[in-house]
């Protein structure tokens, strides 16, 4: 199957090679790059939240903070946690609610948290913790830069109909994909291809553009890579 990535570079590569593996074709047009921001980390953490891959590999550039135990909101998340050095790395359900639950249950009241993310957060992690007793903080540690265009080889091949699907990983990226499909002409060409989802969430900018779109039945990239079929 020939699939379409549209997530950031470092992110689309390694999905590209599992892709590879499975028999899949890809093409990678980030619609979204990601850029770091300055940040302080200092303090006496407990633990440190991550809900995004991306967070990691910034945070990774701090040695110090590779001793504290680790909350992934997912499996992927936990991997690149581990691939980065972290050394004590726990895995949650794979949404922020779920991680908020978890967190609270396992860590001792008024400990001091960190979460560390991006600066387009999906939903309240931190207010969530407070509220159960914590002392909880977000770092803003990067930033998500959308693409002005598309590439010109896939408007084509969008066109030409050598795409047969595109993955999909968050809802920004989904909202910018949907943007950048309507300004290059080809919105109605997108709609002749399978969109998969990693969540509802994700999905929810092809719901208003009126593009059909499929969900994976857990937010997991394994999921997801399912739905292509053999």
């Amino acid at each position: 199957m020939r699939v379409l990535l549209t997530r950031p570079s470092r992110d689309a590569a390694r999905s590209a090679e599992k892709l590879l593996s499975l028999g899949h074709r890809t093409l990678i047009d980030p619609v979204i790059e990601i850029e770091p921001l300055p940040f302080d980390a200092t303090g006496d953490y407990v633990a440190i939240a991550f809900t995004s891959g991306n967070a990691v590999r910034i945070a990774a550039a701090v040695e110090a903070l590779k001793n504290i135990p680790v909350f992934a909101v997912g499996t992927r998340t936990a991997e690149v946690a581990r691939e980065a050095g972290f050394k004590n790395v726990g895995v949650g359900a794979g949404d922020v609610n779920a991680l908020g639950e978890w967190m609270a249950a396992e860590l001792p009241q008024g400990a001091r948290v960190l979460h560390l993310a991006g600066e387009d957060l999906a939903g309240d992690l931190t207010g969530r913790l407070t509220r159960s007793g914590f002392k909880a903080e977000t770092r803003i540690i990067y930033r998500a830069r959308v693409a002005a265009r598309l590439k010109s080889e896939t408007a084509a091949a969008f066109r030409e109909a050598r795409i047969d699907a595109v993955l999909h990983y968050s809802e920004r990226s989904a909202a910018a994909f949907v943007r950048l499909a309507d300004a290059a002409g080809i919105g109605d060409d997108i709609r002749k291809t399978r969109h998969l989802c990693l969540s509802s969430a994700v999905a929810a900018p092809f719901k208003l553009f009126g593009v059909h779109a499929e969900i994976a039945a857990a937010p997991e990239e394994t999921v997801l890579f399912e739905l292509l079929g053999p």
